[in-house]
Order: structure tokens, then C-alpha cells, then sequence
């Protein structure tokens, strides 16, 4: 009886994440992703004119102080804050819909060297959220008003690692995506 109890508390206690699939879990982190990125498109609307047209990735990538509070001004202190802040729980959902996808992706594989390049981008994954969590405390910082070049340099330098890394994963997702489907199909 004891022995049942443990294994029953054990599973629940595991949550949501350990039980899924890894389809579900992929999908799930996916959902929430692009949910949380229309509510930023949305509440970020106020971002994007004519000055700005790619909106928070204008702020993302200013480069200096100067021009950063050009923009807070323009925009709204409180609005950028609240936009920043969303943003933390979407770093969240994206980076573990990367980790998942590259997870997969490497379980396919079976030789060692597709296994280590699998593994290598789903450190990347990982990387991607850090990136973009140093980049938000930058910004957080430079909206807060303790802000300077350097709080401006950090999050323009984190942002760009950010997005170049982010697309070298999708390049893997969708590369590795359609070797394991050309692969599976020869083996059938």
C-alpha cells in the first residue's frame, strides 16, 4: 500500500510537463508563444510610427541613451514597462518551445554525430532565453530611469546574439525536421 501511495505522489507531483508527450508539449509551449506574442503585438501597438517601424525592436537595438529616451518619450514609460514585463513570461514559452522541438529533433536521431549537433541546439535553445533575459533587465533598467549608454549597449548586443542564434535554431528545427522525414521515409 505504501508503495502505491509513493508512486501515486511521485506522478502528480511531477506536473504537467513530465507527463505530456513530447507532441504536446511542443504544441502546448507553441500555443502559449504565439498567444503571448499577438498580446505583445497588441499591447505594443503605440510602438510602431513612422519613426519606429519595427516597433520594441527599434528600442531593442537603439544606440545610445539619447535615442532610448527619445522613444520612452514618445511612447510612454509605464506602456514600454508593461510590454518588457509580458515579455519575460514569453521569453518562457518560446525558449521552451525551441528546447522541446530540438529535444525531438535529437531523440530521432540514432548515430552520435546527428545526436551531438542536436545537443548543441538545444544548449542554443537555452542560450536564446538568457540572451533575452539580460537584454529585458538592460531595458528594465534604462526605463527605470538608471538607465545609460551602457544599459543601451547591453540589450543592443544581447538582443543581436538573440536573434542570430534564434534563427540559426529555426534553420535547425526546419532542417533536422525534414532530414528525420526523408529519413523515416526511406526506412519504411
Amino acid at each position: 500500500m505504501y508503495h502505491y501511495i509513493f508512486k501515486t505522489s511521485a506522478l502528480i507531483g511531477r506536473g504537467f510537463l513530465f507527463i505530456c508527450t513530447m507532441r504536446k508539449k511542443i504544441l502546448f509551449s507553441g500555443i502559449l508563444s504565439m498567444i503571448l506574442l499577438l498580446a505583445l503585438r497588441w499591447q505594443g501597438a503605440a510602438f510602431y510610427s513612422s519613426q519606429y517601424p519595427m516597433g520594441i525592436i527599434d528600442f531593442e537595438l537603439m544606440n545610445n541613451f539619447r535615442d532610448a529616451k527619445l522613444m520612452i518619450d514618445m511612447v510612454g514609460k509605464r506602456t514600454m514597462q508593461l510590454n518588457v514585463t509580458i515579455d519575460f513570461v514569453f521569453i518562457v514559452c518560446y525558449s521552451l518551445f525551441f528546447f522541446f522541438c530540438c529535444k525531438a529533433l535529437m531523440d530521432q536521431y540514432q548515430y552520435s554525430r546527428y545526436k551531438i549537433i542536436g545537443f548543441v541546439f538545444l544548449e542554443l535553445s537555452v542560450l536564446i532565453g538568457i540572451l533575452d533575459l539580460i537584454e529585458n533587465i538592460a531595458l528594465l533598467i534604462t526605463l527605470g530611469g538608471y538607465g545609460n549608454d551602457l544599459s543601451v549597449i547591453i540589450s543592443k548586443w544581447a538582443a543581436i546574439f538573440k536573434f542570430s542564434i534564434a534563427a540559426l535554431v529555426v534553420i535547425y528545427i526546419i532542417t533536422a525536421s525534414v532530414l528525420v522525414q526523408i529519413i523515416s521515409k526511406k526506412n519504411v
